[in-house]
């Protein structure tokens, strides 16, 4: 094995070593506190209610306080076929919050000098994207790429009706050049939202350290973190233990998560999302510098109509929809967002008041943010959030 082919092997273990002292505690350690138990009930009904306003067959939700309390529920049905109750630790695709995850393996590259955010993708994927040496990694985690979203082209219903079928990064990026550019690559004040760059990001980590985006993520973030319930999904449309998806009633659940890949096909529980939340804006995956860069959002021109919606290195900031009694400073927040065949999702930390929220709906038009801000709204009624 080459020397920088040993280094690389070597620096996941590094990192779960350095993961594992950090905080460092004694034995002795006090045990986090526990979540209230009034404001535990509280929750339980917020969430409940919540899925019945939005129809959803299930719902979920992580919230961690800024002094270690953490509250975890479920309601609803995880297979409405078979009627299984939605029960805590279920997993859920997370859809695009995958882009946060892929964001941290990319800037890890960068920090350790395999990958440079001014790298073209010519550089790494040579021939693979028309005008690729001018497209650059930093274009591509910010979506100012100018590349069109691949899945815009109804690729999800063909991979519905052939589940059978795996997709290969190659043909998704294919699939994303059969449509017009939507501007040129670092066009000034353009940005658009595009999965393929996440697609392109996964090649071009794999090509970087010549293993498998599946091997890198799980080296690298899920076992140093602890995340037992978190994969990027196989090549299959087998759900395995999946809490079910739905779309206008009809469970999506068997779709070929090749589909998806590094730019949603992750699943994970909303325990995990949270512990992974709290450990990257800790500063335990990046250095002080990368992640002041991956944070470091700029505005998007009012995408999907949210005014302040601005997008960093993998992660979005905006501020959240009001909530009574609490200024718009407090309700600012760093995270992201999910959508995928019957899943909808939000991950948000709130720099200010210090928490953490995790919202999952197993219904394709139920809006996560929805829960989010009545849990936000019951959390300010405890005296949680200020």
């Amino acid at each position: 094995m080459s020397q920088p082919r040993l280094c690389r092997a070597l620096l996941p273990l590094l990192l779960a070593v350095l993961l594992a002292t950090l905080p460092a505690r004694s034995a002795r350690a006090a045990p986090p506190p526990a979540f209230p138990p009034e404001l535990a009930a509280a929750l339980d009904t917020t969430l409940e209610v919540a899925r019945r306003e939005v129809a959803s067959p299930g719902a979920l939700l992580y919230v961690a306080l800024p002094g270690g309390g953490v509250y975890s529920g479920a309601r609803g049905l995880a297979d409405v076929a078979a009627g299984t109750p939605l029960a805590q630790g279920t997993r859920v695709r997370v859809a695009s919050l995958t882009k946060p995850f892929v964001a941290v393996v990319a800037l890890q590259l960068v920090q350790e000098g395999w990958l440079l955010l001014d790298h073209s993708v010519e550089h790494w994927l040579p021939g693979l994207v028309p005008g690729g040496e001018r497209i650059t990694v930093r274009q591509l985690l910010r979506h100012t790429s100018g590349l069109p979203d691949y899945l815009d082209d109804g690729i999800l219903g063909r991979a519905r009706r052939a589940p059978e079928h795996v997709w290969s990064p190659q043909e998704l990026v294919a699939e994303a050049l059969r449509q017009r550019r939507l501007f040129a690559p670092g066009a000034p004040g353009r940005w658009a939202y595009s999965n393929t760059n996440y697609i392109l990001l996964g090649l071009i980590i794999e090509r970087v350290t010549g293993h498998p985006l599946d091997l890198e993520l799980r080296q690298r973030i899920f076992e140093p973190l602890g995340l037992r319930g978190t994969a990027l999904a196989p090549p299959s449309a087998d759900p395995g233990d999946l809490a079910h998806g739905y779309v206008n009633g009809r469970d999506y659940t068997a779709l070929n998560m090749s589909v998806a890949w590094a730019a949603g096909g992750i699943t994970s529980t909303v325990e995990d999302l949270g512990v992974f939340a709290r450990a990257l804006l800790g500063g335990a995956l990046l250095r002080p510098e990368t992640l002041d860069a991956m944070l470091a959002c700029e505005g998007t021109g009012g995408a999907w109509g949210i005014a302040d919606m601005a997008y960093g290195l993998g992660v979005m900031r905006r501020t959240l929809p009001p909530t009574a009694g609490l200024p718009p400073e407090v309700l600012l927040a760093l995270g992201h967002t999910g959508a995928l065949a019957g899943y909808r999702a939000a991950l948000w930390h709130l720099p200010r008041g210090g928490v953490t929220v995790v919202a999952v709906f197993t219904r394709f038009e139920a809006d996560p943010n929805r829960l989010v801000v009545r849990a936000l709204e019951t959390l300010a009624a405890g005296g949680a959030l200020r």
